[in-house]
C-alpha cells in the first residue's frame, strides 16, 4: 500500500473511541503495535491509506509546538466513495451532519462532524 502524498494525523481525545466511529463508517484500523505510550492508529478506506489517529496528549507530546491546538481545530478532510448516495444512506443515523447533501459544480456533497469535532465532507469518487 502506498500511502498518499500527504497524510494527516488527528489528534483525538480517545484512539479507541475514534478507531470505533471510524469503523462504523466503513474503515479499517491497522493493529495497534501494543505500546500504550504510543497509540497511533492507521485507518484505511477500501483498503487504501485514508488518515492516522493519535491520542492528543500523544500528538502534543511529539510535537510540543500543538500544544494548546484544540483537538479538532480548523480544517476539513475529504472522503472519495465510490457510489455516493449507498454511502450517505448508510452512515447518515451514524454521524452528526454538518451540511446536508447538496451540489456544488455538478458534485454531490454532504458534510458531517466526528466525536472530536473534525468536519469531513463525502464526495463521489472522480478520476482527474
Amino acid at each position: 500500500m502506498k500511502p498518499p502524498a500527504i497524510s494527516p494525523c488527528l489528534g483525538v481525545s480517545d484512539t479507541q473511541a475514534a478507531v470505533d466511529f471510524y469503523e462504523k463508517l466503513g474503515f479499517t484500523a491497522l493493529p495497534a503495535d501494543g505500546d500504550p505510550q504510543d497509540d497511533l492508529r492507521i485507518l484505511l478506506f477500501d483498503g487504501e491509506f485514508a488518515l492516522m489517529v493519535y491520542r492528543d496528549e500523544h500528538l502534543r507530546g511529539w510535537l510540543p509546538v500543538l500544544k494548546d491546538t484544540p483537538v479538532g481545530a480548523f480544517g476539513m478532510f475529504y472522503l472519495a466513495v465510490d457510489d455516493f448516495d449507498a454511502y450517505i444512506e448508510r452512515i447518515r443515523p451514524l454521524v452528526t451532519v454538518q451540511k446536508d447533501v447538496m451540489k456544488h459544480q455538478s458534485q454531490k456533497l454532504f458534510y458531517f462532524t466526528d466525536p472530536n469535532g473534525y468536519v469531513i465532507a463525502v464526495t463521489q469518487k472522480q478520476t482527474w
